[in-house]
């Protein structure tokens, strides 16, 4: 009876200041959160269009895709950070609580995300590193055996964006680019291709070589630098069977070349070759 007499009396004296002023805090807690919810919808909007200004302001200034794509993340980045900050501020100043549930919610969220968060330092890596640009066409074999190809149309902050000779999109994760083996096709203007060839034992390689780089070099879909390269794979009795490597300005290029290398050589065997 004494302790319960005790606490009450406590309670009334004010040694539990939330006891008494809970009820009186509620209102304002409300406005301030109400507060904080209105600035983070401003945030949300104000950053996209920043974002969204900045792509296409630099964009219209002959930046290149990639590097205006890189400075409209950060300027996402930045106005979420301010107006997180701002958010903070408009709760008031006893934040402890929140800062832990926060934390809390923070580490919880990084590890059930951790696949997105990876991804999404990987496409900042990628823009930042620049392997290659936008409009460029690589090709891409991924640590679980992700093998792609096709030209890059936008790096998200999850996935890039790749378009393949199909017309297919291809969403690839940015993180299996990142851990991958990157082929860029169009680092001199163009991309490398192959085909196989097969003479009789009869024709000389070094005179085919000579006829066949010269055959190359006349069409305008090959590319003069670097120049196409004839090599000796194989010997049998009646025959010989060649890789012939040379660049393309454009995907379908290598048919031209295989077209025009059977009407130069009618007793040859020409067929395209796996992409290297």
């Amino acid at each position: 009876m004494l302790v319960t007499t005790a606490i009450v009396a406590a309670a009334r004296a004010g040694s539990h200041p939330w006891y008494g002023h809970i009820g009186d805090s509620l209102p304002d807690y409300g406005i301030s959160l109400a507060k904080a919810l209105a600035i983070l919808i401003l945030t949300y909007l104000v950053a996209g269009g920043v974002a969204q200004r900045f792509r296409s302001g630099f964009e219209r200034g002959g930046v290149p895709a990639d590097v205006s794509l890189l400075f409209a993340r950060v300027s996402w980045g930045v106005a979420w950070a301010l107006g997180v900050m701002w958010a903070f501020y408009a709760v008031g100043n006893d934040l402890s609580p929140l800062a832990a549930l926060i934390g809390v919610v923070g580490l919880a969220l990084s590890l059930s995300l951790q696949s997105v968060l990876q991804n999404l330092v990987a496409g900042i890596y990628l823009l930042i590193e620049r392997p290659f640009a936008i409009g460029d066409t690589i090709a891409v074999v991924g640590p679980n055996g992700a093998n792609h190809e096709g030209r890059v149309e936008d790096v998200q902050m999850r996935t890039t964006h790749m378009r393949s000779r199909d017309n297919e999109l291809i969403l690839m994760p940015n993180a299996a680019i990142f851990n991958g083996v990157v082929t860029n096709r169009t680092a001199v203007g163009g991309y490398a291709t192959r085909v196989t060839v097969t003479f009789s034992k009869k024709t000389d390689p070094e005179d085919a070589r000579h006829r066949l780089s010269a055959l190359l070099e006349a069409l305008p879909s090959i590319l003069a630098n670097p120049a196409p390269n004839l090599r000796v794979d194989s010997v049998g009795e009646a025959s010989w069977t060649g890789s012939l490597s040379f660049w393309v300005a454009s995907a379908g290029a290598s048919s031209d070349a295989v077209w025009a290398i059977g009407g130069a050589f009618p007793e040859a065997t020409v067929s395209p070759a796996a992409t290297a």
